[in-house]
C-alpha cells in the first residue's frame, strides 16, 4: 500500500501551518514554494482538509491557513484519513461478508493486525508531535 502524493505533501503542508499556530495564518504561496508544489495543487488539497474541519481560511490581506485546533489536538491520522479516505488494507475487514473464507482465514490475523498498528501509530502522532521531533 502506497500513499498518495496527495496525502504526503498535504501532511507536510498541515505541518508548516502548525509551525504558525498562534502567530497568525500560513500563506498558501510560502508553503508551495517550501513544499516544491503548485499553489493550484496546494489549494486542492488544502480545499479537502478544510471540508474535513482540519484547517480553515482567513480573508484579505494578512489572510491564510490556520488549523481549527491546536496542533495537539489533530492527529496524523485525522489529516490521512481526510485525503486518503478510510484506510482499509483488504475489503475483508470492512465487509466480512465478501469473502466465503473469511471465518477460518488465517491471512486475514495478518491484515487486521498490521491495519490496527497502522491506524496506531498513526492516531498517537499529533501535529505537536511532529513538531516537537523536528526541533
Amino acid at each position: 500500500m502506497k500513499l498518495s502524493t496527495k496525502c504526503r505533501y498535504g501532511l507536510r503542508a498541515v505541518v508548516d501551518i502548525a509551525r504558525e499556530y498562534g502567530n497568525g495564518p500560513a500563506k498558501r504561496k510560502d508553503i508551495a514554494k517550501k513544499e516544491g508544489l503548485s499553489s493550484s495543487y496546494l489549494e486542492n488539497i488544502l480545499l479537502v482538509l478544510r471540508n474535513h474541519r482540519i484547517v480553515e481560511t482567513t480573508r484579505g490581506v494578512n489572510g491564510g491557513y490556520v488549523l481549527c485546533r491546536a496542533p495537539s489536538e489533530i492527529t496524523a491520522f485525522e489529516v490521512v484519513n481526510a485525503l486518503e479516505g478510510p484506510l482499509s488494507l483488504i475489503e475483508c475487514l470492512d465487509k466480512p461478508s465478501v469473502c466465503k473464507k473469511n471465518e477460518g482465514c488465517v491471512a486475514r490475523i495478518v491484515w487486521k493486525e498490521l491495519a490496527t498498528a497502522m491506524r496506531s501509530v498513526l492516531t498517537n502522532i499529533s501535529l505537536q508531535d511532529l513538531l516537537d521531533r523536528e526541533k
